[in-house]
């Protein structure tokens, strides 16, 4: 029995070498399983984190271009609102030529054209003008031709220099002149 006792005694040696083996690499894969759940979970925040970044920077982005998109807008209704103003006023110029301060309103335009013209000149106005034209140039003793040539609410057009120079000082002219002048102040009247 001494050879049986000497294969048991190698059989559990054999085995208690086996579960040592086991046991080491058990231990070995658990290192690395726990290893591996670190890694995986590092990277998870990593990928989360630059996820997050991404995302708040693509939000940001997002509200910025509604944010200007929005500004846009407002500047597109407040410059429509601006602009009608302007195109109510010129449709008020119509009816200028009823007001009964018309005729010294138009004396004023003709005096501020030819205000410094010392050649020969015309007058040129609407056909609604042209009686009030020749009254007020008898009126100022001026000796000009009166043309009733011009498409105009009001004013005149002073040709000068064989008709090569033209001073215009219509109501639209000036209400064109003065809308560049004062388009913010209107708005702000609009708007405040």
């Amino acid at each position: 029995m001494a050879l049986e006792d000497i294969f048991r005694a190698l059989d559990e040696q054999a085995d208690k070498e086996c579960e040592d083996i086991l046991a080491i690499a058990r231990a070995q894969a658990e290192a690395i399983e726990a290893d591996a759940e670190e890694q995986a979970a590092g990277i998870c925040s990593a990928c989360v984190e630059n996820t997050e970044s991404v995302m708040q920077r693509k939000a940001a982005k997002q509200t910025n271009a509604a944010r200007l998109e929005a500004k846009k807008k407002v500047a597109s209704v407040k410059e429509a609102a601006v602009s009608d103003a302007f195109d109510k006023a010129a449709d008020r110029l119509v009816s200028a030529r009823t007001l009964p301060t018309y005729p010294d309103v138009f004396k004023a335009l003709v005096s501020e054209a030819i205000a410094g013209v010392s050649d020969e000149m015309a007058l040129m106005v609407d056909p609604a003008d042209e009686e009030l034209a020749r009254k007020v140039l008898t009126e100022m003793g001026v000796d000009a031709e009166v043309r009733a040539e011009l498409s105009t609410s009001g004013g005149v057009a002073v040709l000068t220099g064989n008709g090569r120079i033209m001073r215009r000082n219509t109501l639209e002219d000036r209400l064109d002149k003065v809308r560049h002048s004062i388009q913010s102040e209107v708005a702000e009247i609009l708007f405040s």
